[in-house]
C-alpha cells in the first residue's frame, strides 16, 4: 500500500518512490488506482520521492494521468529533482508539475472551489 493522505480541501496525495523498478510498477499503479477510485475523483497529487525517475516510475504516472483525464480527474506531479521535473514536463498534455508539495495542493484546492461556486 502507497501511503497517502486527504488534504482539509479535499486533495489526495499519494506518495510514490520514484525509484520503482519493474517488479514493483504494477502494484504501485494498481494502488494508485484503487486509492484514486476509493477516493472518488478528487484531485489528485502524486508527490515523487527525492530519487532519480525510474522508467517504471515514468509509466505509472503517465498511466495515473491516464486514468485520471479519462475521469475528469485533476491530477498534479510533486517532485523536488530538477531532472524529474524536465522528464515529466517533456511530454505534451501531462500533468502540472510542481517542485513542492504546497503550490500543487493550492491549485488543485482551487478547482474544487472552482466547481463548487459553479454549482
Amino acid at each position: 500500500m502507497l501511503p497517502f493522505k486527504v488534504t482539509e480541501s479535499g486533495v489526495l496525495i499519494i506518495r510514490l518512490r520514484a525509484d520503482l523498478d519493474l517488479s514493483s510498477r504494477a502494484a504501485a499503479a494498481s494502488a494508485i488506482d484503487g486509492c484514486r477510485a476509493a477516493h472518488r475523483s478528487v484531485p489528485l497529487v502524486l508527490e515523487l520521492s527525492d530519487a532519480a525517475l525510474s522508467g517504471a516510475a515514468m509509466s505509472a504516472v503517465v498511466r495515473t494521468h491516464q486514468l485520471c483525464r479519462s475521469t475528469g480527474t485533476p491530477m498534479a506531479v510533486v517532485a523536488a529533482r530538477a531532472e524529474t521535473r524536465r522528464a515529466l514536463a517533456a511530454g505534451t498534455g501531462g500533468p502540472a508539475v510542481h517542485s513542492v508539495l504546497a503550490p500543487a495542493v493550492a491549485a488543485l484546492s482551487a478547482t474544487l472551489t472552482g466547481v463548487a461556486a459553479a454549482a
